[in-house]
């Protein structure tokens, strides 16, 4: 069973060998409505805003050091990456919830960097929030009555 390496620039096809799980996750999340999706917040050139960077959904925050680069500094990241790792770490769901509908996130995705990055098994999404994709590695809730509408 011997497979040899073949070297490719598909940055999708390195996912799907490397990580099948976030693979078909994203596969599945890039066939349903756009929205708003949270994920773990980190470095720049790294696994860290791959759902957004491959379903084309735009997220709270993806690389902080390339926002503040774009943007001409920090003003517009402000305290997202605090409010993305409150998302993924608090156990309040009142103060959650309120930036959920801060970011009118839609979608929160929580595969192997988001449990990693913020050590949560994600069980207060699963008892707010409907479960609406999983397979061994991810689980992705959907928020009800988020739209597509992006937030500033």
């Amino acid at each position: 069973n011997f497979k040899p390496v073949t070297f490719t620039l598909d940055g999708n096809e390195y996912l799907a060998r490397n990580n099948p799980d976030d693979y078909a996750a994203i596969q599945w999340l890039s066939q349903q409505p756009l929205g708003v999706v949270t994920e773990a917040i980190g470095g720049s050139y790294s696994d860290y805003a791959r759902i957004s960077t491959r379903t084309g959904m735009p997220t709270v925050l993806g690389w902080p050091g390339h926002e503040g680069q774009w943007r001409g500094g920090y003003t517009e990241v402000g305290s997202r990456e605090t409010d993305i790792k409150t998302i993924y770490t608090s156990t309040d769901w009142i103060l959650v919830s309120s930036l959920i509908e801060r970011y009118n996130i839609r979608y929160i995705y929580l595969g192997p960097l988001e449990v990693s990055s913020y050590n949560t098994d994600g069980s207060l999404f699963a008892a707010n929030l409907p479960l609406v994709y999983q397979n061994n590695g991810v689980s992705i809730y959907e928020v009800p009555g988020n739209s597509n509408e992006v937030t500033p």
